[in-house]
């Protein structure tokens, strides 16, 4: 095989190879093979048709052409790996020319933009303090309060946030729904969880209230059915005083200052990791406007059909169609796509800095790190050669950057808005410490 490599623009190269008629004959069987797989001749079945029946069939000319379609990648692969060329994405074949004993390829490789000098590192960056505020706290306390909170009878009409004990049914065409039946049951007025308009028809009822109205039942498919509601008693919630007696009777804790200090540490933990996607999103913002890079279009292209297919897929999962999806959220599909563009652009200029980072700073896996990456690839059933190494070079590429964008924001600096530094190290040291557990 002859290639010649011949730069075609900035961030393009083009590779044209010969291939010989005589480098496709291992191929050939192979070729067979597939289409026999999919031929259909009268007394044979697929995939167990002679090899000169199938000849007879399609033709050598079409063998030779399956042939080469089998052998190219690993042609293409070879000259990549050869000549050091990191390609940005699948090169493409642009023409295929037949002579008398050869194929004349000319195949396209767009190539990684490079980025001549970092942007400074160590900029501040200012985000939310993590220190937990009193109405924070306070909203914790509440909730435990509430949560163990008493409930009491009161002789006064009901508002929201009482507990009302009812009995509740439904009819349909005269019949009783038994899906919707409720003997005694201790409802929170406010909390919307029965119908759409059961709360406002309970609302400022007394004890012995029988209320009726019809409505619609969603999770039984059943529209504008009879409800009767019989109000037996109105509650109200008793929030109890904060002592260390109460607290050591329904929580863990032995007391009040020990429940406050463990509430102040998670809301802290909550908030940490909140703040530090904060950090990361504005630092990287930060570091992508002072790079200044231009991409080449193909590659943007090839990032924004990624990143559509990853988000395609998730919305199959859920079974939502990409037009309900649309009406749910307001976007238009121009607007879908200048999402997709700026997203794309973002992913892209974050993985170039990160290169950078990498070579400058001699970014290297470890041991751990490639015995990770050699236990993944054994579970990696695939007689493909091209795409097994195309997949354990993205999964080492991915590993690099994640340890570069470490570096990244251990090099950043993030304050409040008093200018005081934000300690977020902790967070990075556990999702460290987490990728090495797994």
């Amino acid at each position: 095989m002859n290639y010649k490599i011949k730069k075609h623009s900035e961030f393009e190269n083009l590779i044209n190879i010969n291939i010989n008629f005589e480098d496709l004959e291992e191929k050939k069987n192979e070729a067979i093979k597939k289409i026999s797989k999919s031929l259909k001749v009268k007394g044979f079945r697929p995939g167990k048709i002679p090899k000169n029946i199938v000849i007879r069939e399609v033709g050598e000319e079409y063998i030779t052409e399956e042939a080469l379609d089998l052998h190219l990648p690993e042609s293409i692969f070879e000259v990549l790996k050869k000549e050091e060329i990191n390609p940005a994405t699948r090169p493409v074949v642009k023409e295929v020319k037949k002579e008398k004993k050869s194929f004349k390829v000319e195949v396209l490789v767009t190539l990684w933009p490079t980025l001549k000098k970092l942007p400074k590192l160590n900029q501040s960056v200012e985000v939310e303090s993590v220190t937990p505020t009193e109405d924070e706290i306070n909203q914790q306390i509440d909730r435990i309060k509430h949560q163990f909170g008493d409930v009491t009878k009161v002789e006064r009409p009901s508002k929201s946030g009482d507990y009302l004990l009812v009995n509740i049914s439904a009819t349909e065409n005269s019949n009783n729904i038994d899906d919707f039946s409720y003997q005694d049951y201790l409802y929170e007025l406010g909390s919307n969880t029965l119908t759409k308009n059961l709360d406002s028809k309970l609302e400022g009822v007394s004890s012995g209230a029988i209320i009726k109205f019809n409505d619609d039942l969603p999770k039984l498919n059943k529209s504008n059915v009879e409800i009767s509601v019989l109000v037996k008693e109105v509650k109200e919630k008793v929030e109890p005083e904060l002592t260390d007696e109460w607290i050591a009777s329904v929580t863990e804790f032995d007391t009040v200052d020990e429940m406050n200090t463990e509430l102040k540490k998670n809301i802290e933990t909550v908030k940490k990791r909140q703040v530090a996607n904060q950090y990361q999103g504005l630092l990287t913002s930060k570091l992508i406007e002072e790079s200044k890079l231009e991409l080449p279009e193909q590659l943007v292209i090839a990032e924004m059909d990624s990143i559509l297919q990853n988000f395609m897929n998730e919305l199959k999962q859920s079974n939502i169609k990409l037009e309900d999806y649309l009406q749910i959220t307001g976007l238009t599909e121009e607007t879908l796509q200048d999402d997709l563009k700026n997203q794309a652009t973002r992913n892209l200029s974050m993985v170039i800095i990160l290169d950078k980072v990498i070579e400058e700073q001699n970014i290297e896996l470890d041991e751990k790190e490639i015995k990770y990456i050699d236990d993944h690839m054994a579970t990696h059933d695939n007689d493909n050669k091209f795409e097994d190494t195309s997949h354990r070079l993205n999964l080492e590429a991915e590993s690099l950057r994640n340890k570069a964008m470490l570096y990244v924001l251990q090099q950043g600096v993030s304050v409040d808005k008093n200018g005081e530094k934000v300690y977020l190290q902790d967070v990075y040291n556990q999702e460290d410490a987490l990728r090495e557990e797994e």
